[in-house]
């Protein structure tokens, strides 16, 4: 019997910037997985998957690999893994019921020092109580600025996520690659995992709110969510799901599977060299100090590329433990669609 077969692009191939991990990485994460535990929103099988090859916790230590302080890393770390748990459990709503989870995120975290009315609803209970425990931490290691920027970009991002369950209800395809990165950047959500790069130095927001630190934000959302798209794309594909940058592309232009990838990695790549172009246009700052921050800003998010790069590529959740795409040439089997995916 043929298998068919599906070859990825070698996205990575000239990307200058090595992996890293955070030196606080194992007392954190046991703590953060203390923390989850704690919420019983995890059967116990799921709560093992985070500690196993998905894990995690080791993508939060890759993603701010430069927290020097602990407390700093484990705010990091509870956001990270708060996010992949909205991730996993909103795939599997409809519209409606992630408009209702999103109002009780939100007063979660807006109210966290009010005490949960009485009598609640488990599922709302549990989510007020992430706000709480979380936004506790937030409070106390950012700054109003920085608060206010995470609050704004919350909210889009689960907006975003009605938007996409939505969509999913109704079988939807974004008509342009243009357009579903529109939506893509915001159901992400890496916008607002950018804002607590600037917890530990914050930058003015004359500064940030230029037109060339905007670009580099843009460009390095766009290599997150569109690597990501990349590299779990086959699992995807077999669940039927729509919401992912090849599958767009084979809709918008007429392309087969393979030339809907190899379009895909052609635009990735350009992006890149796009992006490392952008990293050297600082805006004029006042200090060497704000000069310092910015670049440390644009690194930070430069090193959050390599982070989903080198963390979907090897931790389980797109790939088999028996198969890794660079040892096989980038050749992997193309999954078969699952017809039954409730089951």
């Amino acid at each position: 019997m043929t298998v068919s077969v599906l070859r990825l692009p070698d996205i990575h191939e000239r990307w200058p910037f090595p992996v890293a991990y955070n030196r606080w990485e194992d007392p954190v994460s046991a703590e953060t997985l203390a923390w989850l535990e704690s919420l019983s929103i995890l059967s116990a099988a799921e709560l093992k998957k985070y500690t196993g090859r998905i894990n995690f916790c080791l993508f939060s230590s890759m993603a701010y690999a430069h927290f020097a302080d602990m407390e700093h890393f484990r705010v990091g770390c509870d956001l990270l893994n708060l996010l992949f748990v909205v991730d996993d459990v909103t795939d599997e709503m409809s519209a409606a019921e992630v408009r209702r989870m999103a109002v009780i995120s939100l007063d979660g975290l807006r109210n966290w020092e009010i005490p949960r009315p009485s009598g609640e609803h488990p599922a709302g209970e549990m989510h007020r109580r992430q706000g709480y425990s979380f936004s506790a931490r937030l409070h106390r290691v950012a700054s109003s600025d920085v608060l206010a920027r995470f609050m704004v970009n919350y909210e889009l991002y689960l907006k975003a996520v009605i938007n996409e369950a939505d969509e999913r209800d109704r079988n939807v395809v974004r008509p342009s690659l243009d357009t579903y990165l529109t939506l893509r950047r915001e159901t992400g959500a890496v916008i607002m995992c950018f804002d607590l790069l600037l917890v530990p130095a914050e930058i003015p927001e004359s500064i940030l709110n230029d037109a060339r630190v905007a670009r580099v934000e843009r460009l390095g959302l766009d290599l997150i969510c569109v690597g990501n798209d990349i590299l779990s794309f086959n699992v995807e594909q077999a669940r039927k799901a729509t919401h992912n940058a090849v599958v767009v592309v084979m809709h918008e232009h007429g392309l087969s599977v393979q030339d809907a990838m190899d379009f895909v990695g052609r635009w990735y790549c350009q992006t890149v060299e796009e992006f490392l172009e952008a990293m050297r246009d600082v805006p004029p700052c006042d200090s060497v100090i704000t000069r310092t921050r910015v670049k440390m800003y644009f690194a930070g998010i430069a090193n959050w590329v390599t982070c989903n790069y080198e963390w979907s590529l090897r931790s389980g959740r797109y790939f088999a433990a028996d198969q890794d795409p660079q040892e096989s040439g980038w050749i992997v089997p193309l999954l078969e669609i699952d017809c039954n995916p409730e089951n």
